[in-house]
């Protein structure tokens, strides 16, 4: 029998390291399993890892109908672990333990009658960010976004640089993974269900598949990077655009890959290694992008910018605890606007990526920095997707993915020509 106590303990433990500790939710899931222990539970490690995950995209719904309805004005993880675990049971259908019952009709006497409205609630999301995007896009669109996020989707990309790509679909097919094969990129497919978790497939843990969004995938489309071409990728850990860039060339290209962090880099090229990428064509730089200078210009630069990662809230929804800050957009907005800046200066041309759904860190970026530019223009993508915020002047060139549109995360990016 599950171990309730056990379980809201886990993940009460998992959304305290997730807010003290700023990690992701895999993070924290080890560390608390490391450290307290998972056995306990009584369920598989995978199932409670993805209570866990689902605990933390939840708090901010769950938070709301507590303060809303509780009795206790300022409730602890543990009290917002066993609402979640009382509301999951009695939405699947599932029999609630008498003693969690107990609890929560004692502490949260309202709870069975209250409905949750707001929509920021509702999909539950920090209340600004649902505000911020309801003064770009209509009601009813806001609300398909944030539905979207809170579902998880899972595309692999096929390193042709290791294997064939009707190969690694076979032999996926052949393990149990349903695939939906995009219809614009060959090597590219969504998972529509696995026997297994794919991180545990041998074609993953040998570097022959990748796990990599749609949206990431397109920004280096975008790129069109060539053979023989110098590139230079401004913000390259962890390094899985690089390596596209490589598969795409053959391992034709000249990469000069900038990271701020030794530990990154370090870690990117023993990833570059692993899956197959001439290392020697790659050239390591630890810098601050915002003012590496170079003699020569590069034929292309990629920007994939720190950003408030708003648009990755499917993959991780630690990210909603994060985005508690409402200024982390304007924080990063800066920085964003230095790092382009100066690969324009290095570059004929440039693509800039980030991300996030919000037009402080895609639009608004542009726009700055086509006031400080002369030399380069603003031009199509020739991604034939969705284009920005049409608050903004240039949102009929630069281009958006959305989660309820693309079935991948929220990106932005644009292109810039001499």
């Amino acid at each position: 029998m599950v171990n309730i106590d056990k379980v809201s303990a886990i993940i009460a433990s998992v959304l305290y390291t997730v807010e003290r500790r700023r990690v992701s939710i895999r993070r924290a899931f080890t560390y608390v399993c490391r450290e307290f222990g998972c056995g306990a539970a009584n369920i598989s490690r995978e199932e409670l890892f993805e209570l866990s995950r689902d605990f933390v995209s939840s708090y901010y719904k769950v938070r709301y109908i507590v303060e809303n309805v509780g009795r206790v004005s300022s409730p602890s993880y543990r009290t917002l672990a066993k609402v979640y675990l009382y509301l999951r049971l009695k939405e699947s259908g599932g029999a609630v333990p008498r003693k969690l019952k107990k609890v929560i009709l004692r502490d949260v006497p309202g709870i069975e009658d209250f409905e949750v409205k707001p929509i920021w609630a509702k999909f539950s999301c920090p209340k600004w960010l649902c505000e911020r995007l309801l003064e770009v896009l209509p009601d009813n669109e806001v609300e398909r976004l944030l539905e979207a996020m809170n579902r998880r989707v899972v595309w692999i990309r096929v390193n042709t640089l290791k294997i064939d790509v009707d190969k690694a679909f076979n032999i996926l097919e052949r393990e149990g993974v349903i695939l939906e094969h995009d219809g614009d990129i060959p090597f590219l497919a969504r998972v529509v269900k696995a026997s297994k978790p794919i991180r545990e497939l041998d074609l993953f843990k040998n570097g022959s598949i990748i796990l990599q969004d749609r949206a990431s995938v397109l920004t280096v489309l975008a790129a069109k990077p060539e053979r023989d071409m110098l590139i230079y990728d401004f913000a390259a850990a962890p390094g899985i655009k690089t390596s596209l860039i490589m598969q795409l060339t053959e391992n034709r290209a000249r990469v000069v890959a900038m990271d701020f962090s030794v530990k990154r880099l370090g870690a990117m090229k023993s990833l570059l290694k692993h899956y197959g990428v001439d290392i020697s064509r790659v050239d390591l730089i630890l810098t601050d992008s915002r003012a590496a200078a170079f003699k020569g210009l590069a034929d292309l630069s990629l920007i994939d910018a720190m950003c408030s990662s708003s648009g990755a809230i499917s993959k991780d929804p630690s990210i909603k605890i994060a985005l508690k800050n409402p200024d982390i957009a304007i924080k990063m907005k800066q920085m964003q606007i230095d790092i382009l800046s100066n690969a324009l200066r290095h570059s004929h041309s440039v693509v800039y990526s980030v991300c996030s759904i919000l037009p402080e860190e895609g639009e608004e970026v542009i726009e700055e920095v086509i006031k400080r530019n002369s030399h380069h223009k603003l031009v199509d993508t020739g991604l034939g997707i969705s284009r920005g915020y049409r608050n903004y002047s240039v949102w009929n060139i630069v281009s958006r993915t959305f989660p309820h549109i693309d079935r991948c995360e929220g990106f932005f990016i644009a292109r810039f020509e001499v």
